[in-house]
């Protein structure tokens, strides 16, 4: 036999080698028929690239393809074989993630015993957790967040014990979390926000001492943050939009690891300090907002925090001066300390990162120092000079926003104001009000005030997570139960605390009407319709909604308008309307960092006759004039251009009359021309003894001379 030839046949029997071996490798009987009843059942179907010759444990679900991260490989599997030549596979991961697969999790999930990694998030999955889920006991890593899933967790899942990280985030679960939860020993994440969970935390949970992340926002868990949070290896922790009570735990302090903690809207109970925190200088995030604490910020050594990018300490009790250690902080960039009760003067520089501050509703006085040129700086309700404005580093109009100064106090300039939030041009309602546009940018500390003015804004907060979330959001769809679907075309949403204000208002009773429309969250059978944005209203500092839930109210439905209205007084010619995020809701869908109040439209009448009219009439009354004035000039120009024009043809008309005339005579001679009297003598009163008979042009008479003449009566 020649070399070539045995070269050939060596190739051939290769091939047939790996086509045996191939062969005999298996997708385990059961696995394989459970695998395709889940998939039947929630609509979707195996990919060729993992499902060759339908055998689901082959090409990219036995190599080392990543599947993670690896959108042509959705739904996807991953298999692990054993058993040398006639190995026998068996399914260990399976993934079919945001593919709003509905239905209820299928039963026949418990035959795949050898998932060690399940990925159903973000889909439509509805009815509870099944207990069978504990059955998967080699399982470490599971994720079901954010679907429609309801019910309590099955207390099964503390069979869990090899569990990693575990996330049941953003459905509609009831009750406790299970006590059984604490023996997963071994875990280290775990997702708990937006899932409706309530009551207190298990005692049992202690016994986590390995979790390194904890997200437990927007629940109603009660009671105090537990002690035993200090005995975990944590660095991430949220805790916001809760029913907890104060005060923070001390022991808190012992988490020096922690990079990122957010704990907001401590409802009641004891105030706290903030010397927790004094060994937390591995913190890039930290948000304590809304949480009772009374102390100073000198009571902090922020020299050593040389990592911290945001501080959020906005809506507690601070008191005292702003020190020069906190804003030279090198990494510092977000800066929010409003709505304390922060006294004395800015201090005189900032580092080079910091250019979002927030210090309104202060008690702060002095002077603006140069930085504030090269910054955004919110200096809201303090006590600055009416001077303030000439500030050229600041945005005009603060003068008007201070707390004992506001501009026209005493002396009104209008009775009403309405505003269609996030447009770029008025829109006039079916309310016959003139909706002003409301389109400037307002970033994470800033305000503006209308020139006139007549009324301002204030935004507070940084969309956290996001990489790129805009304030002003939009849609072209067609708004139902409203008269004016443009109104709601556009919205202006916040991350923390947005504020409206009406400037110079005559004193009295107002009727506010606030209106709003959901449409982030479509109205289907989709992961991405599962968000909930959920907000306070204030009006004049009185709370008139908690929990206020846009698409709840429109009966869960979106691209509905919702209208509000509250009968407020006006006793100092100022109004204040705020939208108050309190850490509830949802935070992540359709796109992380998307949460917060969004308001599309607002207005502000009189309840009583006023003696000043609104900024919107004058203008428009002003503009009437002009236009009135104009267009009677116009109409009585066009008049005598109309009237010239008419003579000039007359006359020109009846000059050519007269040349075709003249050019007539000039050949068949001038016609006698005789009065009427004269033809009555000349054929005897019109005697029939002279009619002749009729002609063309009537009848014809006979005269004394040998001349007729026609005459045509009517």
């Amino acid at each position: 036999m020649g070399r070539r030839s045995r070269l050939l046949h060596g190739a051939a029997l290769s091939l047939l080698l790996l086509a045996a071996a191939a062969h005999a490798q298996q997708t385990d009987p059961g696995d394989a028929a459970a695998l395709n009843a889940v998939f039947a059942k929630l609509g979707q179907k195996a990919l060729p690239s993992w499902n060759i010759s339908g055998d689901p444990c082959t090409g990219a679900a036995t190599d080392n393809t990543n599947i993670d991260n690896n959108p042509p490989f959705n739904p996807a599997i991953k298999c692990e074989c054993t058993g040398g030549n006639a190995s026998v596979c068996r399914v260990t991961r399976l993934k079919i993630y945001a593919l709003d697969a509905v239905g209820s999790i299928p039963e026949e999930l418990r035959n795949l015993t050898a998932l060690t990694n399940l990925d159903l998030s973000q889909n439509y999955l509805t009815g509870p957790l099944p207990s069978f889920i504990g059955e998967l006991t080699r399982m470490q890593y599971m994720s079901f967040g954010i679907n429609a899933l309801s019910g309590p967790l099955p207390k099964e899942l503390g069979n869990l014990t090899d569990l990693v990280s575990l996330s049941v985030s953003s459905n509609n679960f009831s009750g406790s979390l299970p006590s059984e939860l604490g023996n997963l020993a071994k875990l280290e994440q775990l997702y708990i926000d937006s899932a409706g969970f309530s009551g207190p935390l298990p005692s049992t949970l202690s016994k986590l001492t390995k979790m390194k992340t904890l997200w437990a926002s927007d629940n109603d868990f009660t009671g105090q943050i537990p002690d035993y949070i200090g005995s975990w290896n944590l660095t991430d922790l949220r805790f916001q939009g809760n029913s907890f009570q104060g005060p923070l735990p001390a022991t808190l302090s012992n988490l020096v690891q922690l990079t990122s903690l957010r704990i907001g809207d401590i409802v009641n109970g004891s105030s706290s300090s903030l010397a927790f925190i004094s060994n937390m200088t591995s913190l890039n995030t930290l948000v304590l907002r809304n949480c009772r604490i009374s102390d100073t910020l000198l009571s902090v050594n922020f020299s050593k925090f040389t990592s911290l990018n945001l501080l959020d300490l906005s809506f507690n009790n601070i008191t005292g001066q702003v020190p020069q250690t906190l804003l030279n902080l090198n990494s510092l960039g977000f800066l929010f300390l409003g709505n304390n009760s922060l006294s004395g003067s800015l201090p005189s520089s900032v580092g080079p990162m910091l250019k979002n501050l927030d210090f309104s509703y202060n008690q702060l006085t002095g002077s603006v120092p140069s930085w504030a040129r090269n910054s955004q700086l919110n200096l809201v309700a303090n006590n600055f000079g009416a001077d303030i404005s000439s500030n050229s580093a600041l945005p005009t109009g603060l003068d008007c926003l201070q707390r004992n100064t506001p501009c026209f106090l005493g002396s009104p300039k209008s009775s009403s104001f309405a505003v269609d939030c996030g447009s770029d041009r008025p829109i006039s309602g079916s309310d016959n009000s003139l909706y002003q546009p409301d389109a400037a940018t307002l970033g994470a500390a800033s305000y503006y005030v209308t020139g006139e003015p007549t009324w301002g804004a204030s935004n507070v907060g940084r969309f956290m997570d996001a990489s790129n979330v805009s304030s002003i959001i939009y849609s072209s769809h067609q708004f139902l139960n409203t008269l004016d679907t443009e109104l709601f075309r556009n919205a202006r949403m916040s991350p923390s605390s947005l504020r409206y204000y009406g400037i110079g208002l005559e004193n009295g009773n107002y009727t506010v009407t606030l209106q709003f429309a959901e449409f982030a969250f479509p109205d289907a059978q989709s992961w991405k319709s599962r968000g909930r944005r959920v907000f306070d209203i204030y009006v004049q500092g009185e709370r008139k909604e908690q929990n206020f839930d846009i698409r709840k109210v429109a009966g869960g439905k979106s691209y509905t308008a919702v209208r509000k209205q509250y009968t407020v007084p006006v006793t100092k010619n100022f109004l204040e309307i705020h939208l108050f995020w309190a850490g509830k809701g949802t935070c992540c869908i359709p796109d992380q960092g998307y949460y917060g109040p969004a308001i599309s439209a607002l207005s502000a009448t009189p309840n009583f006759t006023p003696t000043v009219r609104s900024a919107a009439a004058k203008k428009n009354g002003s503009k009437t004039g002009v236009i009135a004035g104009v267009v009677v000039g116009v109409a009585v120009l066009g008049l005598v251009v109309l009237a010239g024009i008419f003579l000039w043809r007359r006359r020109q008309k009846r000059r050519k009359l007269s040349l075709e005339q003249e050019e007539l005579y000039s050949i068949v001679g001038r016609p006698n021309v005789l009065s009427y009297g004269e033809l009555r003598s000349a054929t005897d009163n019109f005697s029939p003894n002279n009619l002749l008979g009729q002609g063309g042009y009537g009848s014809v008479y006979k005269v004394g001379s040998s001349r007729t003449y026609s005459l045509e009566f009517s």
